[in-house]
């Protein structure tokens, strides 16, 4: 082989390595990267969980709230319709005299 041909293969092995060289290095960079996205994900995720678990617990007030007030109507209503009963009968027929 000649100085030349020798001289390029040298150089295109330098080529070589500092090709592998930056190709390491973009790989560190893409996993450092997605190191990242993974760690926000997990982050949403632990939100998104937390999120849910506090809209349970809301529903679930939310739902009690409900039955307190159903029990609180069947009890007020029938006082209610004998208020205005009463009401009228003294309107109608009581005032009358």
């Amino acid at each position: 082989m000649s100085n030349e041909q020798l001289d390029r293969i040298e150089t295109l092995l330098a080529e070589a390595n500092g090709l592998r060289r930056e190709s390491l290095a973009l790989q560190q960079q893409a996993l450092a990267a997605q190191r990242e996205v993974l760690d926000e994900t997990r982050e949403t995720v632990r939100l998104t969980r937390a999120n849910i678990e506090r809209a349970a617990e809301v529903n679930q007030g939310a739902a009690a709230l409900a039955r307190r007030a159903r029990r609180m109507l069947s009890l007020l209503l029938p006082v209610v319709i004998v208020l205005i009963a009463y009401v009228s009968w003294l309107l109608f027929f009581k005032l009358r005299v």
